[in-house]
């Protein structure tokens, strides 16, 4: 959910023309559009005692503040069920486990280890994480140069 206000699911009726004058405008006078999915779906960011005055509009099916009767829901095709799933997603709380909005140095908590302590997960050094194998190239010598490379030309050797 964002912010204070909820986002409210307003259904229009297959025949609404989003590209209708005033479809846009009638809308942004009860809040902030933050998604939708064309020509039937829109969330709006309203309080959900407006969702009354926005059921009013015209070509307006209905608005929802929690859920969708399955009635409706048996309408909507699979991209429309999928738009409704996320919202009613977003609005469900989410346990994110003890040290959720907690500083990462709180009591009972330990600070994360700096970077060049960590071990990399691949076996490369830190710095090479990317991918590039440590040592010399195959043919290079020990500080990395070959000897039928052009000076100034080709690959990092450090990298």
């Amino acid at each position: 959910m964002w912010g204070t206000e909820p986002e409210l699911l307003v259904v229009f009726d297959r025949r609404w023309d989003t590209g209708a004058p005033g479809a846009a405008v009638d809308l942004a006078a009860f809040g902030q559009v933050t998604s939708g999915l064309a020509p039937r779906l829109v969330l709006l960011v309203a309080p959900a005692g407006r969702a009354g005055e926005v059921a009013a509009l015209p070509g307006v099916r209905g608005v929802f503040v929690d859920a969708v009767p399955a009635g409706l829901r048996a309408e909507f095709d699979q991209a429309e069920n999928l738009f409704v799933d996320g919202w009613l997603a977003r609005r469900s709380g989410k346990d994110r486990g003890p040290g959720d909005g907690r500083e990462w140095d709180a009591p009972g908590f330990a600070p994360p280890d700096p970077p060049s302590a960590r071990p990399a997960a691949n076996g490369l050094s830190p710095g090479h994480a990317h991918g590039h194998r440590r040592g010399p190239a195959e043919g290079a010598d020990a500080d990395g140069r070959r000897p039928d490379a052009e000076p100034g030309l080709g690959p990092d050797p450090d990298c």
